[in-house]
């Protein structure tokens, strides 16, 4: 078999030609962070800085999704430092219903985990499939490192959400896994702007990014844009609120049905400022609007991290990429399960 030099993070290594770059990380003992593996978490996505590998159609700008691209001959390629992906163990210890979809969900963990802004994490309430959610803060932006706090659609059929108050409730243990995700919080170039958009539960991490810019001092320069499918869907207010307490020069909400007072007509797009490739977007929320927002961003040349919700599908797991083992199915469910 054909070898090359592969180096990753500055570590060099001799890879198989047509091997994944995350089966040639693993032989070479380097992890390069994941999750599905299936192309549609966005965690493996690396930076690809010179030589030869073949997207597989995975390409976005000098980046590649690690467990689509293969070997293809040396090259140099690297990711960012994230947290390693641990497990903790924790109790519900409130569930708090904010609107009519929507219900937020309070863990107390046994200690603290470490994730970035934006990311998500396997949350498994026992005797429950594990789902994957965002961490986020409380709606008055306190933060806690002893809890993690989640925004959970309920759905009738949903296996997990239509036990939330009922077959969950205080005290239920819980698991967490993770932290996984590329859409966590960057700064933009000098001189350009972080745009926050976000539809239904996707409010979840963007509230998490948007809380973290304004601790950091990036508010000034932030726009953040959310929307629900209705008025009474509109659960994020009161961190709208907050944020423009805080110095957010444009706070926007909107609603597909209804409107009244600082809540606009429409969907969030509707209302993106012009943008310009200095500029940084985050989005999450349904597939569909995210593919919407995201190839806004790019057309104006912005870097653009989204966050789809996807519904649930069988996928091998961190385990099976080291020991070749099927793992979990990895299911991202903030908008449907």
């Amino acid at each position: 078999m054909s070898k090359s030099n592969l180096m990753i993070n500055g570590r060099l290594i001799r890879a198989n030609v047509g091997d994944t770059l995350i089966d040639a990380g693993i032989g070479g003992r380097i992890l390069i962070p994941h999750d599905c593996f299936s192309g549609q978490c966005e965690t493996c996505r690396v930076t690809v800085a010179s030589g030869a590998v073949n997207d597989h159609g995975s390409a976005d700008g000098d980046t590649v999704l690690a467990c689509q691209a293969t070997v293809d001959g040396d090259a140099i390629i690297a990711f960012e430092d994230v947290p390693v992906v641990s497990k903790r163990s924790g109790i519900v210890g409130d569930i708090r219903v904010m609107s009519p979809d929507v219900a937020e969900v309070i863990v107390w963990l046994t200690r603290p985990f470490d994730y970035l802004p934006g990311q998500y994490v396997s949350l498994g309430f026992r005797g429950f499939p594990a789902r994957d959610y965002s961490p986020t803060v409380r709606m008055n932006g306190e933060l806690n490192k002893r809890e993690l706090v989640f925004h959970i659609k309920r759905l009738p059929d949903g296996i997990v959400s239509s036990q939330l108050g009922t077959g969950i409730r205080g005290g239920h243990r819980v698991q967490i896994r993770g932290p996984f995700g590329q859409a966590f919080l960057r700064e933009p170039d000098r001189g350009g702007v972080l745009v926050l958009v976000s539809s239904g539960t996707g409010w979840a991490p963007i509230w998490s990014i948007a809380r973290a810019a304004c601790q950091a001092g990036l508010q000034r320069d932030t726009i953040v844009i959310a929307g629900a499918r209705d008025m009474a869907n509109l659960y994020m207010r009161p961190a709208l609120d907050w944020l423009a307490g805080n110095g957010f020069a444009e706070v926007i909400a909107t609603s597909r049905s209804g409107q009244g007072g600082r809540v606009k007509p429409g969907r969030p797009d509707h209302y993106l400022p012009l943008l310009s490739q200095s500029d940084i977007v985050h989005v999450a929320g349904a597939p569909h609007f995210v593919d919407t927002v995201r190839r806004k961003a790019r057309a104006a040349g912005a870097r653009c991290y989204a966050d789809p919700f996807l519904p649930s599908q069988q996928a091998p797991g961190l385990g099976h990429r080291i020991f070749r083992r099927v793992s979990r199915p990895p299911q991202r469910l903030e908008a449907a399960e």
